[in-house]
Protein backbone atom coordinates (compact mmCIF):
# COMPACT_ATOMS: atom_id res chain seq x y z
CA UNK A 1 0.00 0.00 0.00
CA UNK A 2 1.22 3.47 -1.06
CA UNK A 3 0.78 6.08 2.23
CA UNK A 4 -1.43 8.34 2.54
CA UNK A 5 -0.23 11.88 1.81
CA UNK A 6 -1.67 14.74 3.66
CA UNK A 7 -3.06 17.98 2.31
CA UNK A 8 -0.73 20.43 1.29
CA UNK A 9 -1.67 24.27 0.36
CA UNK A 10 0.39 25.92 -2.33
CA UNK A 11 -1.21 28.72 -4.75
CA UNK A 12 -4.34 26.81 -4.04
CA UNK A 13 -5.12 23.90 -2.17
CA UNK A 14 -3.49 20.22 -4.02
CA UNK A 15 -4.46 16.68 -2.59
CA UNK A 16 -2.47 13.66 -3.67
CA UNK A 17 -4.04 10.92 -1.80
CA UNK A 18 -3.54 6.98 -2.36
CA UNK A 19 -4.85 4.01 -0.81
CA UNK A 20 -4.20 0.14 -2.72
CA UNK A 21 -4.93 -0.05 -6.58
CA UNK A 22 -7.99 -2.38 -7.56
CA UNK A 23 -7.06 -3.38 -10.69
CA UNK A 24 -4.52 -5.79 -12.54
CA UNK A 25 -0.93 -5.00 -11.84
CA UNK A 26 -0.55 -5.41 -15.87
CA UNK A 27 -3.43 -2.09 -16.34
CA UNK A 28 -2.26 0.18 -13.60
CA UNK A 29 1.02 2.56 -13.86
CA UNK A 30 3.99 2.65 -11.47
CA UNK A 31 4.31 4.95 -8.51
CA UNK A 32 5.99 7.39 -9.86
CA UNK A 33 6.35 11.66 -9.66
CA UNK A 34 2.92 13.59 -9.41
CA UNK A 35 2.48 17.45 -10.09
CA UNK A 36 0.22 20.05 -9.16
CA UNK A 37 -1.53 20.82 -12.43
CA UNK A 38 -1.90 19.17 -16.11
CA UNK A 39 1.48 18.09 -17.88
CA UNK A 40 0.95 18.26 -21.44
CA UNK A 41 4.05 16.96 -22.82
CA UNK A 42 6.33 14.11 -22.68
CA UNK A 43 9.71 12.70 -24.70
CA UNK A 44 12.35 10.55 -23.80
CA UNK A 45 15.87 10.54 -23.56
CA UNK A 46 17.08 7.25 -22.61
CA UNK A 47 16.00 6.40 -19.50
CA UNK A 48 14.73 10.09 -18.57
CA UNK A 49 11.33 11.65 -19.55
CA UNK A 50 11.45 15.27 -20.00
CA UNK A 51 7.63 16.81 -19.27
CA UNK A 52 6.22 20.14 -19.44
CA UNK A 53 2.81 22.23 -18.52
CA UNK A 54 1.26 24.87 -16.78
CA UNK A 55 2.41 22.64 -13.36
CA UNK A 56 4.94 24.82 -10.41
CA UNK A 57 5.20 21.85 -8.24
CA UNK A 58 6.20 18.25 -8.43
CA UNK A 59 6.03 15.56 -5.59
CA UNK A 60 8.27 12.55 -5.39
CA UNK A 61 7.33 9.59 -4.71
CA UNK A 62 8.61 9.73 -0.84
CA UNK A 63 5.88 12.25 -0.34
CA UNK A 64 7.84 15.30 -0.67
CA UNK A 65 6.98 18.47 -2.80
CA UNK A 66 9.14 20.09 -4.72
CA UNK A 67 9.15 23.73 -7.23
CA UNK A 68 9.50 22.93 -11.07
CA UNK A 69 8.49 25.73 -12.83
CA UNK A 70 6.43 24.32 -16.24
CA UNK A 71 9.42 21.71 -16.77
CA UNK A 72 10.88 18.61 -15.16
CA UNK A 73 12.87 15.45 -15.72
CA UNK A 74 11.85 12.07 -14.27
CA UNK A 75 14.20 8.93 -14.16
CA UNK A 76 11.62 6.27 -15.86
CA UNK A 77 13.99 3.33 -13.85
CA UNK A 78 12.27 4.01 -10.66
CA UNK A 79 9.91 6.92 -11.07
CA UNK A 80 12.28 9.57 -8.87
CA UNK A 81 12.67 13.44 -9.78
CA UNK A 82 15.74 14.78 -11.23
CA UNK A 83 17.35 17.33 -10.66
CA UNK A 84 16.73 19.00 -13.82
CA UNK A 85 14.78 22.47 -12.67
CA UNK A 86 15.09 25.78 -14.93
CA UNK A 87 12.72 28.67 -14.16
CA UNK A 88 10.42 29.41 -16.81
CA UNK A 89 7.47 31.93 -17.03
CA UNK A 90 4.99 30.38 -18.70
CA UNK A 91 3.60 26.91 -19.71
CA UNK A 92 6.04 24.14 -21.94
CA UNK A 93 3.56 22.49 -24.81
CA UNK A 94 5.80 20.81 -26.34
CA UNK A 95 9.64 19.11 -26.23
CA UNK A 96 11.83 17.51 -28.79
CA UNK A 97 14.89 15.67 -28.58
CA UNK A 98 17.90 15.92 -31.35
CA UNK A 99 21.47 15.37 -30.40
CA UNK A 100 22.56 16.87 -27.41
CA UNK A 101 19.80 19.25 -27.67
CA UNK A 102 16.05 19.27 -25.75
CA UNK A 103 14.02 21.98 -27.00
CA UNK A 104 10.54 23.33 -25.59
CA UNK A 105 7.73 25.39 -27.06
CA UNK A 106 4.55 26.99 -25.55
CA UNK A 107 3.72 30.07 -23.71
CA UNK A 108 6.73 30.96 -22.11
CA UNK A 109 8.63 34.61 -22.73
CA UNK A 110 11.50 34.10 -19.56
CA UNK A 111 13.60 31.05 -19.39
CA UNK A 112 16.17 31.94 -16.47
CA UNK A 113 15.68 35.36 -16.65
CA UNK A 114 16.44 35.65 -20.80
CA UNK A 115 13.99 36.48 -23.17
CA UNK A 116 13.71 34.28 -25.25
CA UNK A 117 9.87 33.97 -26.28
CA UNK A 118 7.75 30.60 -27.41
CA UNK A 119 10.95 28.48 -28.28
CA UNK A 120 14.33 27.91 -26.48
CA UNK A 121 16.79 24.80 -26.21
CA UNK A 122 18.78 23.40 -23.24
CA UNK A 123 21.72 21.22 -23.42
CA UNK A 124 21.22 17.35 -22.34
CA UNK A 125 24.89 17.53 -21.51
CA UNK A 126 25.01 20.08 -18.89
CA UNK A 127 21.27 21.27 -18.60
CA UNK A 128 21.96 25.08 -19.31
CA UNK A 129 19.75 27.12 -21.49
CA UNK A 130 21.57 27.92 -24.59
CA UNK A 131 21.05 31.79 -24.10
CA UNK A 132 22.10 32.72 -27.97
CA UNK A 133 19.72 30.49 -30.03
CA UNK A 134 16.75 32.54 -30.10
CA UNK A 135 13.86 32.46 -33.20
CA UNK A 136 11.79 34.46 -31.17
CA UNK A 137 8.21 33.74 -33.09
CA UNK A 138 5.91 36.38 -32.64
CA UNK A 139 3.25 34.23 -30.70
CA UNK A 140 2.41 30.66 -29.80
CA UNK A 141 4.04 27.76 -30.66
CA UNK A 142 1.98 24.39 -29.87
CA UNK A 143 5.28 21.73 -32.00
CA UNK A 144 8.74 21.28 -32.53
CA UNK A 145 10.24 19.18 -34.89
CA UNK A 146 13.77 18.64 -36.32
CA UNK A 147 14.89 17.51 -39.84
CA UNK A 148 18.95 17.42 -40.07
CA UNK A 149 20.12 21.30 -39.49
CA UNK A 150 16.34 22.27 -39.26
CA UNK A 151 14.09 23.06 -36.56
CA UNK A 152 10.32 23.04 -37.24
CA UNK A 153 7.72 25.77 -35.29
CA UNK A 154 4.20 25.12 -35.64
CA UNK A 155 1.63 27.08 -33.91
CA UNK A 156 -0.71 30.32 -34.26
CA UNK A 157 2.35 32.63 -34.61
CA UNK A 158 2.38 35.19 -38.07
CA UNK A 159 5.72 36.19 -37.62
CA UNK A 160 9.57 34.27 -36.75
CA UNK A 161 11.70 37.68 -35.71
CA UNK A 162 11.05 39.82 -38.25
CA UNK A 163 10.37 37.35 -40.84
CA UNK A 164 6.45 36.93 -41.50
CA UNK A 165 5.60 32.83 -41.67
CA UNK A 166 2.46 32.11 -40.40
CA UNK A 167 1.57 28.88 -38.65
CA UNK A 168 4.57 26.69 -39.67
CA UNK A 169 8.44 27.79 -40.12
CA UNK A 170 12.03 26.10 -40.04
CA UNK A 171 15.01 28.10 -38.45
CA UNK A 172 18.52 26.74 -38.44
CA UNK A 173 19.71 24.79 -36.23
CA UNK A 174 22.90 26.21 -35.95
CA UNK A 175 21.61 29.86 -34.96
CA UNK A 176 17.89 30.14 -35.33
CA UNK A 177 17.92 32.22 -38.36
CA UNK A 178 15.05 31.91 -40.35
CA UNK A 179 15.28 29.30 -43.59
CA UNK A 180 13.56 31.37 -46.09
CA UNK A 181 13.47 29.12 -48.85
CA UNK A 182 10.96 26.47 -46.65
CA UNK A 183 7.67 29.19 -47.91
CA UNK A 184 4.41 27.23 -46.88
CA UNK A 185 0.87 28.02 -46.86
CA UNK A 186 -1.44 26.63 -44.06
CA UNK A 187 -4.84 29.04 -44.35
CA UNK A 188 -6.32 30.09 -41.44
CA UNK A 189 -5.45 27.98 -38.45
CA UNK A 190 -2.40 26.37 -36.58
CA UNK A 191 -0.43 23.65 -36.80
CA UNK A 192 -0.69 21.21 -33.54
CA UNK A 193 1.95 18.55 -34.32
CA UNK A 194 4.34 17.28 -37.02
CA UNK A 195 7.18 14.25 -38.22
CA UNK A 196 9.77 14.41 -40.81
CA UNK A 197 8.86 10.80 -42.74
CA UNK A 198 8.77 9.45 -46.06
CA UNK A 199 10.79 12.28 -47.34
CA UNK A 200 7.69 14.42 -45.94
CA UNK A 201 6.77 16.95 -43.18
CA UNK A 202 3.40 15.60 -41.84
CA UNK A 203 1.59 18.33 -40.35
CA UNK A 204 -1.37 17.80 -38.08
CA UNK A 205 -4.07 20.40 -35.98
CA UNK A 206 -6.59 22.72 -36.59
CA UNK A 207 -6.23 24.73 -40.19
CA UNK A 208 -8.76 25.50 -42.94
CA UNK A 209 -6.64 24.73 -45.46
CA UNK A 210 -3.00 24.36 -47.42
CA UNK A 211 -2.41 26.48 -50.27
CA UNK A 212 -6.40 27.57 -50.07
CA UNK A 213 -6.99 23.78 -50.77
CA UNK A 214 -9.84 22.59 -48.01
CA UNK A 215 -9.54 19.09 -48.79
CA UNK A 216 -6.05 19.24 -47.03
CA UNK A 217 -7.35 20.77 -43.98
CA UNK A 218 -6.36 19.45 -40.51
CA UNK A 219 -3.91 17.01 -41.86
CA UNK A 220 -1.65 17.44 -44.65
CA UNK A 221 2.09 16.88 -45.84
CA UNK A 222 4.08 19.33 -47.32
CA UNK A 223 8.19 18.96 -48.63
CA UNK A 224 10.63 19.68 -45.93
CA UNK A 225 12.57 21.58 -47.83
CA UNK A 226 10.56 24.36 -49.66
CA UNK A 227 7.12 23.92 -47.55
CA UNK A 228 5.17 22.91 -50.92
CA UNK A 229 1.96 20.87 -50.51
CA UNK A 230 2.72 17.47 -51.34
CA UNK A 231 -0.56 16.47 -53.57
CA UNK A 232 0.04 12.58 -52.60
CA UNK A 233 -1.20 12.50 -48.99
CA UNK A 234 -4.95 13.62 -48.79
CA UNK A 235 -6.56 12.44 -45.66
CA UNK A 236 -9.81 14.39 -45.86
CA UNK A 237 -9.67 14.94 -41.82
CA UNK A 238 -12.54 17.11 -40.58
CA UNK A 239 -11.42 17.60 -36.99
CA UNK A 240 -8.77 18.84 -34.60
CA UNK A 241 -5.63 16.14 -34.44
CA UNK A 242 -3.44 17.09 -31.24
CA UNK A 243 -1.22 13.96 -31.80
CA UNK A 244 -0.13 11.61 -34.25
CA UNK A 245 2.36 9.10 -34.87
CA UNK A 246 4.07 7.24 -38.17
CA UNK A 247 5.37 3.54 -38.07
CA UNK A 248 6.34 2.22 -41.00
CA UNK A 249 3.92 3.04 -43.96
CA UNK A 250 1.14 3.08 -41.62
CA UNK A 251 0.17 7.04 -39.78
CA UNK A 252 -2.32 6.58 -36.40
CA UNK A 253 -3.92 9.82 -35.46
CA UNK A 254 -6.21 10.25 -32.57
CA UNK A 255 -9.22 12.72 -33.58
CA UNK A 256 -10.42 14.97 -31.45
CA UNK A 257 -14.16 15.80 -31.59
CA UNK A 258 -16.88 15.46 -29.47
CA UNK A 259 -16.83 12.04 -30.60
CA UNK A 260 -13.34 11.30 -31.48
CA UNK A 261 -11.44 8.66 -33.01
CA UNK A 262 -8.15 6.73 -33.56
CA UNK A 263 -7.58 6.49 -36.84
CA UNK A 264 -4.98 4.22 -39.09
CA UNK A 265 -4.39 5.93 -42.93
CA UNK A 266 -1.79 4.62 -45.26
CA UNK A 267 0.46 6.93 -47.08
CA UNK A 268 -2.15 8.34 -49.45
CA UNK A 269 -4.49 9.80 -46.78
CA UNK A 270 -6.59 6.70 -46.94
CA UNK A 271 -8.14 5.44 -44.00
CA UNK A 272 -7.69 1.94 -42.95
CA UNK A 273 -9.77 1.36 -39.94
CA UNK A 274 -10.77 3.54 -37.11
CA UNK A 275 -12.10 3.11 -33.44
CA UNK A 276 -14.83 5.38 -32.04
CA UNK A 277 -15.28 6.74 -28.59
CA UNK A 278 -17.55 8.93 -26.83
CA UNK A 279 -14.98 12.14 -26.65
CA UNK A 280 -12.39 13.32 -28.28
CA UNK A 281 -8.88 10.93 -28.91
CA UNK A 282 -6.03 13.35 -28.48
CA UNK A 283 -2.86 11.28 -27.81
CA UNK A 284 -1.48 8.21 -29.51
CA UNK A 285 1.78 5.57 -29.22
CA UNK A 286 2.90 2.36 -30.08
CA UNK A 287 3.85 0.09 -27.48
CA UNK A 288 5.31 -3.26 -28.92
CA UNK A 289 2.65 -4.58 -31.11
CA UNK A 290 -0.25 -2.56 -29.25
CA UNK A 291 -1.64 0.86 -29.87
CA UNK A 292 -2.02 3.27 -26.90
CA UNK A 293 -4.57 5.82 -27.66
CA UNK A 294 -5.66 8.45 -24.49
CA UNK A 295 -8.02 11.34 -24.46
CA UNK A 296 -11.21 12.99 -22.48
CA UNK A 297 -13.66 9.56 -23.79
CA UNK A 298 -14.70 7.17 -21.12
CA UNK A 299 -16.78 4.40 -23.39
CA UNK A 300 -15.58 2.98 -26.60
CA UNK A 301 -18.06 3.03 -29.88
CA UNK A 302 -19.37 0.12 -31.76
CA UNK A 303 -19.30 2.58 -35.02
CA UNK A 304 -17.74 5.98 -35.50
CA UNK A 305 -21.04 7.97 -35.49
CA UNK A 306 -21.35 10.22 -32.50
CA UNK A 307 -24.14 12.75 -31.64
CA UNK A 308 -23.79 16.25 -30.61
CA UNK A 309 -23.18 15.63 -27.14
CA UNK A 310 -20.29 12.97 -28.45
CA UNK A 311 -22.73 9.86 -27.40
CA UNK A 312 -22.27 6.70 -29.36
CA UNK A 313 -25.47 6.39 -31.65
CA UNK A 314 -25.00 3.28 -32.64
CA UNK A 315 -24.23 1.64 -28.80
CA UNK A 316 -21.44 1.35 -26.91
CA UNK A 317 -18.77 -1.80 -27.13
CA UNK A 318 -16.77 -0.97 -24.10
CA UNK A 319 -16.05 1.22 -20.68
CA UNK A 320 -12.24 2.18 -21.13
CA UNK A 321 -12.30 5.83 -19.04
CA UNK A 322 -9.50 8.18 -20.77
CA UNK A 323 -7.00 5.34 -22.73
CA UNK A 324 -7.56 2.41 -24.82
CA UNK A 325 -5.38 0.13 -26.28
CA UNK A 326 -5.43 -1.87 -29.93
CA UNK A 327 -3.55 -4.50 -31.69
CA UNK A 328 -2.47 -2.61 -34.96
CA UNK A 329 -5.30 -3.54 -37.03
CA UNK A 330 -7.39 -1.53 -34.37
CA UNK A 331 -9.66 -4.37 -32.34
CA UNK A 332 -9.52 -3.61 -28.72
CA UNK A 333 -7.61 -4.91 -26.42
CA UNK A 334 -8.87 -5.78 -22.73
CA UNK A 335 -5.92 -3.24 -21.30
CA UNK A 336 -8.24 -0.93 -18.96
CA UNK A 337 -6.38 1.36 -16.25
CA UNK A 338 -9.61 3.49 -15.72
CA UNK A 339 -7.98 6.93 -15.63
CA UNK A 340 -10.20 10.07 -14.67
CA UNK A 341 -10.76 13.87 -15.51
CA UNK A 342 -12.74 15.20 -17.48
CA UNK A 343 -9.46 16.67 -19.90
CA UNK A 344 -8.06 13.16 -19.41
CA UNK A 345 -4.50 12.47 -21.64
CA UNK A 346 -2.64 15.04 -23.70
CA UNK A 347 0.35 13.10 -24.90
CA UNK A 348 1.20 9.84 -24.99
CA UNK A 349 5.18 8.77 -25.42
CA UNK A 350 6.78 5.38 -25.39
CA UNK A 351 10.67 4.67 -24.23
CA UNK A 352 13.51 4.16 -27.01
CA UNK A 353 13.57 0.58 -26.32
CA UNK A 354 9.92 -0.46 -25.96
CA UNK A 355 10.70 -1.08 -21.95
CA UNK A 356 7.16 1.38 -21.03
CA UNK A 357 5.27 4.73 -21.78
CA UNK A 358 4.19 7.83 -20.81
CA UNK A 359 0.92 9.60 -20.49
CA UNK A 360 0.91 12.88 -19.90
CA UNK A 361 -2.44 14.70 -18.79
CA UNK A 362 -5.29 16.36 -16.59
CA UNK A 363 -5.88 12.90 -14.65
CA UNK A 364 -5.95 12.32 -10.64
CA UNK A 365 -6.56 8.44 -10.27
CA UNK A 366 -6.19 5.33 -11.96
CA UNK A 367 -8.12 1.66 -11.28
CA UNK A 368 -11.49 3.72 -10.81
CA UNK A 369 -10.21 6.29 -8.58
CA UNK A 370 -8.03 3.82 -6.17
CA UNK A 371 -4.86 4.91 -7.28
CA UNK A 372 -3.63 8.31 -7.14
CA UNK A 373 -1.52 9.64 -9.92
CA UNK A 374 -1.76 13.03 -10.73
CA UNK A 375 -0.44 14.66 -14.42
CA UNK A 376 1.93 11.68 -15.41
CA UNK A 377 2.05 8.50 -15.50
CA UNK A 378 4.61 5.67 -16.40
CA UNK A 379 3.17 2.01 -17.65
CA UNK A 380 5.51 -0.83 -18.27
Amino acid sequence: MRRLISLIVLSVAVVFASAPAQGSEYDLPRPTVSFNDDVRQVVYHGDVSYVGGPFTYAQDTAGDYHQRHHIAAVDTRDGELLSFSPHLDGMVRDLEINGDWLYIAGDFRRVNDNYLPKVARFSLSTGEVDTEWAPRPSARVFSVATNRDRVYLGGRFSYVGDYEQPALAAVRASDASIVKSFRPEVNDGSVRDMSVDHERLYIAGAFKAVEERESYRNFAAVDPFTGDLDNGFRAKTNVLIRQFIVEGDTIYAGLDGRGGELRAYDTFGRTLWNIGVDGGVQAVTKHGDHLIAGGHFDNVCTTNRSGPQGECVDGEKADRGKLLATDQYGNLLPWDPQGDSVVGVWSLKTHPDGTNFSAAGGFLTFGDGNMSQRGYALFD
